[in-house]
């Protein structure tokens, strides 16, 4: 534990206000996962005067598995490679810790105690990642375990779903993406 205390209790999610975000929470959903996104805890580390606050960007759960999802427009942005092509172990050891301190908050409150029972799996969904840096960054995040889903995968797969028949979508991303799906497909 890199850290002296940490919230115990259960707080509700925020409102999503970024985009990327919304479309990862969207993914999950359309994957079969229950997802819960922008929910702010404080965490008093060690060394700091006083405590200071994470959220947890997206987190999905299902019948056999809980995903902590963290979200970033950028991937290059997560770890910083410099030019020899070596991690900002500073930055990898804070993305690590981010994982460790949403699974311990998650076992700390005692009503969401049952989700770190299951599989827990970490995931790093970007939007963006530089062509040269991007396969050495996913290898080092697999290393420790991390996985990764960029932007397009998430695209295509939420393209995919809007050709379920009988569909009813109420989410303003996803009714945009069903209409530009539409009139993509109207063209050919």
């Amino acid at each position: 534990m890199q850290y002296k205390d940490i919230q115990k209790i259960p707080v509700t999610d925020s409102p999503n206000n970024d985009a990327f975000e919304a479309l990862v929470e969207l993914y999950y959903q359309s994957q079969g996962y229950i997802t819960s996104a922008g929910k702010w805890f404080w965490v008093w580390e060690n060394g700091k005067k006083q405590r200071g606050y994470q959220d947890i960007d997206v987190l999905a759960v299902n019948a056999h598995e809980i995903i902590i999802i963290s979200v970033t427009s950028n991937l290059d942005d997560k770890l910083n490679f410099n030019r020899l092509g070596q991690v900002n172990e500073e930055k990898l050891n804070n993305l690590t810790g981010y994982f460790n301190r949403v699974f311990d908050y998650l076992n700390e409150v005692e009503s969401y105690r049952w989700l770190v029972n299951k599989d827990i799996r970490k995931v790093v969904a970007y939007n963006h990642a530089f062509k040269r840096s991007e396969v050495a960054i996913k290898n080092c995040l697999d290393r420790d375990g991390i996985q990764t889903i960029g932007s397009d995968k998430i695209l295509s797969t939420l393209e995919q779903y809007l050709c379920n028949s009988n569909i009813k979508i109420q989410d303003l991303i996803l009714r945009a993406l069903q209409v530009q799906k539409f009139n993509k497909d109207k063209k050919k």
